[in-house]
């Protein structure tokens, strides 16, 4: 590994010797190998240390730790990093070689850019396409009515990464993620370059699927906390954080439906959200949440 390489690729896993081979693989193909990877395992008690020591890349750095949740194995990493800028990807996902070529490109053209955006599509585990996500811009004032971005594709300078991290609240899981983003579109440009260089594999056990309808209020909860007492984020944003509070409702209000949650709690969060911000009653998720509650 070179002593100091451009991009440092933080790997987070938990219980993934079934995709993280594929994973680290795709990284080691980049076309561009300034790079060093590094894995942090949150506490696995699969054989994922097996699989990615058998790796052995010079590259490739592993480090297993007591699991604390994917943010905290994310700020251990970062902490760790001696790359100029922090590529956060899951190890259930998938880079294509252009990934790193594209980023350097990006920012040589923007001249020290804090944080950026790539492109990214959506397939199953067996690799079929499901969609490509390229109509993101002006990351900004989007980021506030949903979260759009793919992990995989946010590239943060480090200095930037260290002074924003991930939330460590083990509540907040899976939308530890989108509270940062609106953290860090509060004080920086949030730049893009829509070129799809990653693929999200979806999968049953991604993390973001759960059933417990008491987690899903609560992590609502505890992430509208965050983002609603930030200063920064107030200061920034204003009377537009209405946006957020009335997505993270409906957020709660679809996935209380998947999970079977009584109609009458489904409807209360959707109607909240919708009172928060009326634009949010035409958004596709309002669709499919009535459908749920008509048994469709």
């Amino acid at each position: 590994m070179t002593n100091s390489p451009f991009f440092s690729i933080v790997i987070p896993t938990y219980n993934r010797a079934g995709f993280i081979r594929k994973t680290i693989e795709s990284v080691l193909v980049q076309t561009f190998q300034n790079l060093e990877i590094i894995v942090v395992d949150d506490g696995s008690t699969d054989d994922t240390e097996t699989v990615v020591n058998d790796i052995g890349s010079p590259k490739l750095r592993y480090h297993k730790r007591e699991n604390a949740e994917r943010a905290a194995a994310r700020n251990y990493g970062a902490k760790i990093a001696v790359g100029q800028y922090i590529n956060f990807l899951d190890s259930d996902d998938v880079l294509y070689p252009n990934h790193l070529t594209v980023a350097e490109a990006f920012i040589k053209k923007h001249d020290r850019v804090d944080v950026f955006h790539l492109g990214y599509d959506i397939k199953d585990e067996k690799g079929e396409f499901l969609k490509s996500v390229v109509t993101i811009n002006a990351i900004n004032n989007r980021i506030l009515s949903g979260n759009m971005l793919s992990c995989n594709g946010v590239f943060i300078r480090k200095e930037i990464a260290l002074e924003n991290p991930f939330k460590e609240d083990r509540i907040l899981s899976s939308l530890e993620d989108w509270e940062l983003w609106i953290r860090l579109s509060a004080r920086h440009p949030f730049l893009n370059d829509n070129t799809i260089t990653s693929t999200v594999v979806q999968h049953d056990n991604r993390s973001v699927m759960t059933t417990d309808t008491s987690k899903i209020k609560k992590k609502v909860d505890c992430f509208l906390h965050y983002v609603l007492q930030d200063e920064v984020n107030k200061k920034q944003y204003g009377a537009a954080l209405n946006r957020t509070e009335a997505s993270a409702l409906t957020y709660a209000s679809l996935h209380l439906a998947i999970a079977h949650e009584n109609k009458f709690e489904v409807l209360r969060y959707l109607v909240k959200g919708v009172m928060r911000n009326p634009g949010e009653a035409f958004k596709k998720r309002c669709l499919v949440i009535l459908k749920k509650l008509a048994g469709l």
